[in-house]
Formats: structure tokens, C-alpha cells, sequence
């Protein structure tokens, strides 16, 4: 009998994963059944059912537990950086923390009804959400969604006392899914919902905002097959591609939507998305962060806002959907990341010392030269972010300008390089022009977006675990998908017969 080694390798290796894994399931909800009796003794989660467990910054304070989301090897070598609490603390919106612990209906509680939602109102407690799932489990196994949800168009009504015009109403969103005669569907998944109190348009949804976002979902990653963030469309790309970058080693598909008209409309695009996003979070066929709009399934530091109102506002200019939808969900599957092959893990802090500037012919030096070096003893820049004319170039013949550039990068600032055009990418070095900012110390973003840019050295910087060097190094590595390498980028003009057989029949992320 013949004996395979790579075989019995690969055989040896599962167990130890499979291994692996039951022994973080029974750390994990050996944990959870811990933070649940230390918080049963906190006078506020008393007069909580103990289905669903509210942990907020002062709870966990009292009860010494470590804050949601913090990881051990992130010590930030700049103090400026906030840590997990302050940037939580300092949020708009109150986290929402575990809302599903023990995955059952607490029997000494009384029963609400059949389909029944009791719903907590900000005057009894600090939030907003169901204490049921919204319709009630029939007993067979549904994979179960969290949907999250901060305001936006899909939310908004008329107000009358606001002139009839529309504004975000609180609820609204829970009592209309309850409704809703296709989440009764089998093949529906359960669905739970967290509406944060109050709503805020998504302009005012920063860092911090973000990750109150991102800890709720690292609170819940083990009670749910899948998130859904519902949310404005405005900076809803900004928020998604931060969301992809805090969230290292995601395994479950967090789906974010929106709509261009309001769900209380007869006709409208929520229902729709809204439909569609639970049920591409309750698969697990492509665990990223993406977002779903009109019939595209786009990754999330792909896309960009492309128009203000036409259904289809959102795409991915150099990258094909991750899937479409018509009669049936055609998901291109040669596109999706490999498996994430570790424990979740969450990186909150994002250094917002970043200057995006779009150039336009003619510009002045000095106001470039201004912005860089003022406030540098207290606060200085981190990165500045050009968007540049075609391919990368700017004006050579402008001495100063490259100079300005050039004692930018000899004072530690990370100057990266994108294209103003739609699609396309950055060369540098095609281009005596491109030439000259790469000679200055210049990195090309290659073709990734002004969200995926600034939001990935947000991260970068954000960590405290890398230096300058390795942060500039890592912008043209990609990390979650949202940078095509260096040698999968399209040819330049001209390029000869050697370059193109160069790339034939090779495929790449």
C-alpha cells in the first residue's frame, strides 16, 4: 500500500486546526459565562434580562474587565494615540456590547407573545434595541444577523415640524422589519436589531464612531453568522473600508448598506438592499466587509460613491463586483480573499493626522509648504495624500513644489501618490514628471481609492507597533484586498512584447 506523505501532512495539520479551534470555543464561552455573573451583580443589569447582557465602559470598569476589543501587542509609541476606552468614551453613540450571550430565552421571564418585540427606550436604559429577536424561532436552525443600525436615508421620514422634510426616525427601521413578510421566509435568517440612540447623519460619524462599530461586532462575533450596518451613504465607503482594516482575521461576512430613498416610501431601494444584505450575511461564501448596493456586492476598500441620486451610487472602479444579483446570486468566486486563518482580532485606534490634497494647475506652493509645517512641534503631520494629474504626474518645472515634497519626506512625513482619475493606477516612474516625485521619496498608492489610502494609513499609524519605514512599506502591500500588486497593474502605454508576455496567464487577488 502506497503511503502519501503530503497527505498524512495535510491530514495532521486539519486535526491540530479542528484542535485548535475547540479549544478557543471553550475558552470563549467559558468567558462569557464569566462576564455574565460578574455583570449580574451590577445594580444597572439587573433590571436587564439576562438574555441579553449590556456591558458599557462604566460596567466594565467595576467589574475589572478587560475593554471589548483590546489586544495585547498594539502599545502605541506615540501618546497623542488614544486608547480603546478613550476613543469609546469619547464616541457619539454609546457601544451597544453583547446582545445575544446565551442564545436562548430566559425562562423566568415573561413571555411577550407570539412574534412580539420589546423594545427598550433610551429613558430606562442608555440603549435602543430589541429584547427578542424580531419574529420569533420556529425551533429549526437559521443562522442568526445583527443588524446595526446609526440613521441615514433608509431611516427617514417626513417631519412635519421641520417643514416636511425628512429626518431619521428612531424605530422605525425595527417595527418595519417586524413586519416584514419575507424575514418569516425558511430560508431567511434570524434577525436581530440595534438601533443606536441617538441617530446621526453619517458626516458625523468619525474614527471614533468607527470603532464603536467595530467593538460591537468583535462583542458578537460568536453569537452571530453575520452583521449588517445600515447607515448613511455619504461616507458609508470611508466607514466600511475602516471597518475592513480593524477587523484583522475576519471569518463572517458585515455587509454594509443604506438607500436613495427612504424605506417609508411606496417605492424605494431599501427594501431591497436591505433584503439582499441579510441574506449575504447570513452566507458564509465571502466572509469580508463589503458593501451592497442596488444589485452589486462590492468589496468595502474597493468602492467609492459615484453618484448622488441614482439607485446604482456606489461601484469599484478597478475591481469587478464580488457578486451580482438578477434571477440568481452569481458570486465571482476567483475574486474572494483566502480564509482568515487566526482568532478575530480589533485594531480601534486610527491616527487621523492625514492630509488628503487634490491638485489643480496652477496651485501656490506656499499654501502646500503652510499646511504641512504648521502645529509640527505640538502635532505634526503623519501623511500627506496627493491626488495627482493621470498616471502620477505633477508639475516638474516647478522646483519648489518638489522641494516643498521633498523636505516633507526628510521630516518623517509618508507622501503617497493618487491618481485623480476614475480608474487606473499610479506609475511613478513612466513619466519624467512621476520620476521626479519618486526621486523626492514619493510612494504610489497604486490603484487604490482615497478611502482605502487614507483609511489604510489611519491603521498603519494607528497600530504604534511599526515605524515610518514599515508603515510606507506596507501602503503598497495589500492587506485586506484593496491594492492590486505591483506587477498585476495594468501595462503602461507602449509597453513592449517582453512586458506583455510578462503577465500572460497569471491571476492575482
Amino acid at each position: 500500500m502506497l503511503i502519501n506523505p503530503g497527505r498524512q501532512r495535510a491530514q495532521r495539520n486539519l486535526v491540530n486546526w479542528l484542535g485548535y479551534r475547540i479549544i478557543l470555543s471553550k475558552r470563549f464561552y467559558h468567558n462569557s459565562f464569566i462576564t455574565n455573573d460578574r455583570s449580574s451583580n451590577d445594580d444597572k443589569s439587573k433590571s436587564i434580562p439576562n438574555r441579553t447582557t449590556y456591558l458599557n465602559l462604566e460596567t466594565r470598569k467595576s467589574s475589572n474587565l478587560p475593554p471589548t476589543g483590546s489586544t495585547s501587542n498594539t502599545t502605541s509609541r506615540n501618546s497623542s494615540i488614544p486608547n480603546h476606552e478613550e476613543i469609546i468614551s469619547n464616541a457619539l453613540q454609546k457601544p451597544a456590547g453583547p446582545l445575544y450571550m446565551n442564545g436562548r430565552i430566559d425562562q423566568d421571564k415573561p413571555d411577550h407573545g407570539e412574534h412580539s418585540t420589546t423594545l427598550i427606550k433610551p429613558g430606562h436604559s442608555d440603549f435602543f434595541i430589541p429584547e427578542v429577536p424580531l419574529h420569533e424561532n420556529d425551533g429549526r436552525k437559521r443562522n442568526r444577523v445583527l443588524v446595526l443600525c446609526t440613521g441615514g436615508t433608509l431611516t427617514m421620514a417626513p417631519d412635519p415640524s421641520k417643514g416636511g422634510a425628512l429626518a431619521p426616525v428612531e424605530g422605525a427601521v425595527t417595527t418595519y422589519m417586524k413586519e416584514m413578510n419575507e424575514l418569516l421566509n425558511d430560508n431567511m435568517p434570524e434577525v436581530v436589531v440595534h438601533e443606536y440612540s441617538p441617530f446621526y447623519d453619517s458626516s458625523d460619524l468619525g474614527p471614533n464612531e468607527w470603532a464603536v462599530l467595530a467593538s460591537d461586532i468583535k462583542a458578537n462575533y460568536y453569537h452571530f453568522d453575520g452583521f449588517v450596518v445600515l447607515m448613511g451613504t455619504d461616507t458609508m465607503a470611508y466607514v466600511a473600508t475602516a471597518l475592513s482594516f480593524m477587523l484583522e482575521n475576519l471569518g463572517k461576512p458585515v455587509i454594509f448598506t443604506g438607500s436613495q430613498i427612504p424605506l417609508s416610501e411606496p417605492y424605494n431601494d431599501a427594501r431591497r438592499n436591505l433584503i439582499m444584505s441579510l441574506i449575504f450575511a447570513s452566507r458564509d461564501t465571502i466572509p469580508e466587509v463589503c458593501i451592497f448596493f442596488h444589485d452589486r456586492l462590492l468589496r468595502a476598500c474597493r468602492a467609492t460613491k459615484v453618484n448622488t441620486h441614482r439607485l446604482k451610487a456606489f461601484d469599484s472602479p478597478n475591481m469587478d463586483p464580488l457578486a451580482t444579483i438578477g434571477i440568481t446570486i452569481d458570486e465571482n468566486e476567483h475574486l474572494t480573499l483566502p480564509r482568515a486563518r487566526g482568532p478575530l482580532r480589533l485594531h480601534s485606534r486610527m491616527d487621523t493626522r492625514i492630509l488628503t490634497i487634490r491638485l489643480v494647475p496652477g496651485f501656490d506652493d506656499g499654501v502646500i509648504k503652510q499646511l504641512i509645517t504648521a502645529n509640527v512641534e505640538r502635532d505634526p503631520l503623519k501623511v500627506l495624500v496627493l491626488q495627482l494629474y493621470g498616471t502620477g504626474n505633477a508639475p516638474s518645472v516647478k522646483k519648489s513644489f518638489l522641494k516643498v515634497i521633498g523636505d516633507a519626506v526628510d521630516k518623517g512625513i509618508i507622501v503617497v501618490a493618487n491618481t485623480q482619475c476614475y480608474t487606473g493606477n499610479v506609475l511613478l516612474g513612466h513619466y519624467a514628471t512621476g520620476a521626479a516625485l519618486a526621486e523626492a521619496g514619493v510612494i504610489s498608492g497604486n490603484d487604490m481609492t482615497v478611502e482605502a489610502t487614507t483609511c489604510k494609513a489611519a491603521y498603519l499609524l494607528g497600530r504604534g507597533d511599526l515605524t515610518t519605514e514599515e508603515v510606507s512599506d506596507l501602503m503598497g502591500v495589500s492587506l485586506r484586498g484593496e491594492v492590486t500588486p505591483s506587477e498585476a497593474l495594468s501595462l503602461p502605454p507602449l509597453a513592449g512584447p517582453y512586458q506583455r508576455a510578462s503577465r500572460k496567464g497569471k491571476t492575482y487577488y
